[in-house]
């Protein structure tokens, strides 16, 4: 038996190798007589497993087997970061826009076209094509067994006309790794945003607080786009919480001025949150009111787009509700509305100006949810409930919840801003006020008011100039080495920054916090340096200073109004 398997298979694998031949040569016939292409190549044929005979997987075809085929040769790269001072067009002044700044898809091209252009990738079939058959298991009928289908290797490895026809990719490094078609209507880019930091404490302040090294952000991107309109965007985090599904968008863009956004993303909450992403904040993290109070990430469907060459740009969406969520806990949804202008962009005249940004934002919806977050802390992203316990032993805390308090009413946040860029010199402020409600037997709601605002001027002191926070920065001479001898500076930059929250004071009145424990404000300070060793590696040294409204609690009977915390971050983000 096995002796006459042998015999069938050696017969097929001869048929095959006809059969390949002959199906090469009719390819080439018209070639032959005209014009012969540049590069071209047939690929081997393999088998799948479950498709051989007698059980026995036949070998791969040869795939030589026409000497007049040429070699493709791919063509050279010359991958580089981007030239100092070189910034896309459509992408002047624009923001990170709830995306992790050099990871979005519409960034490394520049933006959106307008509208029109070609569909240039191989989409569909002859009917002439057709009739040289379907793949094996698309003949037999077999279906995805289990997998995700097109994701199978014995489905990637069965070819067959009604599949897409396997091209050679482009290899290209700069701001990541990244895979194109040679038509560029496929990308796949990946990103790596590695955060890793030392966070001190004086003595006198610690006992929940902890000196310790920590990895606030472990982050994974994986972007691109499938097919020239349609942009694909999944970042996987491990940070103040557990590993998770960061983002998981799709981005429909067909003009730039209406682009459709779904599936987890960054909510257009503040400018600060919105366009400024986790690896080209100003301080190692963002302002008080920020990082306790923004929409955090939610799924839900947004439109967002751009005006008068780039003068006015909004974002506007429906999203779930609850903060830094999966899901939704009732029926109500949130909206939320952000727009940003820049009325002197180009201006001869008022040259100092070109990149001023003026904004607002809004958003509110009735609430049903769990409590998020749970406390309030100076110095860290909005986390999980559950990971409080780490969050407090890094961050000071100056407000915590009774464990009975949920979300239950409506809630409103609103907001202005301004972020000025001109030339080494740029600034940051922000206002937000609003309220949101709060129960503690789950029917009853009381309504707590919000305020606080910020403002932070920074620097570069090395000279280098920038239009927005995305792609921070470029050193104008990077920092090395060699030979015993330091090379250039890197870029420096300065900053400055306070902040303060206020929650109203029937927080305490109504049962939801205890006030022998907690303050319902806070006071912060932030001062620092950013050091840019070259594009791709930053150095953060923060200090900051925080002053409470009435003593917090810091540890087991130990009571405090101030806390310092002495911060070094090292970042690679590429």
């Amino acid at each position: 038996m096995e002796e006459m398997n042998q015999r069938i298979l050696d017969r097929y694998d001869d048929l095959a190798k006809k059969y390949d031949q002959l199906s090469t040569r009719l390819k080439l016939a018209p070639e032959r007589a005209g014009t012969k292409p540049a590069a071209r190549r047939v690929p081997a044929r393999a088998l799948d497993p479950d498709e051989a005979i007698g059980g026995v997987a036949r070998r791969d075809a040869d795939p030589a087997l026409d000497p007049e085929l040429e070699p493709l040769v791919p063509e050279p790269l010359d991958p580089q970061p981007p030239p100092e001072g070189l910034i896309s067009p459509r992408r002047e002044g624009a923001g990170a826009q709830g995306t992790g700044g050099r990871t979005n898809p519409d960034e490394r091209r520049g933006g959106i076209d307008d509208g029109g252009g070609s569909f240039t990738g191989n989409r569909s079939r002859s009917a002439a094509e057709a009739e040289q058959g379907l793949s094996p298991r698309s003949r037999r009928g077999i279906g995805a067994q289990g997998t995700d289908a097109r994701t199978s290797t014995r489905e990637i490895g069965s070819r067959g006309e009604e599949k897409i026809e396997k091209v050679p990719g482009k290899v290209s490094f700069a701001e990541g790794l990244e895979i194109t078609s040679p038509d560029e209507e496929f990308q796949l880019t990946f990103h790596d945003l590695t955060q890793v930091e030392l966070r001190g404490f004086p003595a006198s302040q610690q006992g929940t607080l902890n000196t310790q090294f920590f990895i606030p952000r472990q982050r994974w991107y994986f972007t691109g786009r499938a097919t020239k309109f349609i942009e694909y965007y999944t970042a996987i985090n491990r940070g103040y919480g557990a590993l998770d599904m960061l983002d998981a968008f799709i981005t429909f863009g067909y003009d730039r001025r209406w682009r459709l956004r779904a599936g987890r993303m960054k909510t257009p909450f503040s400018y600060e949150y919105y366009s400024i992403a986790e690896g080209d904040l100003i301080a190692p993290e963002r302002s008080v009111y920020t990082g306790n109070l923004s929409g955090n990430r939610q799924e839900g469907l947004m439109v967002l787009g751009e005006f008068y060459e780039g003068r006015l740009s909004y974002s506007t969406g429906i999203f779930n509700g609850a903060r830094r969520s999966f899901g939704d806990y009732n029926s109500s949804k949130d909206l939320y509305l952000y727009l940003n202008s820049r009325p002197f962009l180009e201006s001869k005249r008022f040259a100092a100006l070109n990149y001023l940004n003026l904004g607002g934002t809004v958003n509110g919806g009735a609430q049903r949810n769990p409590l998020q977050p749970m406390s309030y802390h100076t110095a860290n992203d909005q986390t999980a409930g559950n990971s409080d316990a780490i969050v407090s032993s890094l961050s000071p805390t100056f407000l915590t919840y009774n464990t009975n308090v949920s979300e239950l009413g409506q809630r409103l946040d609103y907001g202005g801003f301004l972020a000025w860029y001109y030339k080494s010199f740029n600034l940051l402020a922000e206002y937000h006020g609003g309220y949101q409600g709060f129960s503690t037997d789950g029917v009853h709601s009381t309504t707590v008011p919000f305020t606080g605002w910020f403002i932070q001027p920074y620097y570069f002191i090395t000279g280098e100039e920038i239009t927005r926070r995305v792609n921070v920065v470029k050193p104008k001479k990077d920092f090395s080495i060699e030979n015993g001898k330091i090379t250039g500076p890197g870029a420096w930059e300065v900053h400055a920054r306070f902040a303060t929250m206020n929650v109203g004071r029937n927080v305490f009145t109504s049962g939801l916090v205890d006030p022998n424990l907690w303050s319902n404000s806070a006071m912060v300070t932030d001062i620092g340096a950013n050091w840019y060793l070259n594009f791709y590696t930053k150095i953060y040294f923060d200090w900051q200073h925080s002053e409470f409204g009435s003593p917090v609690v810091l540890g087991p009977n130990h009571f405090g109004r101030t806390t310092d915390l002495f911060w070094l971050r090292f970042q690679v983000f590429f």
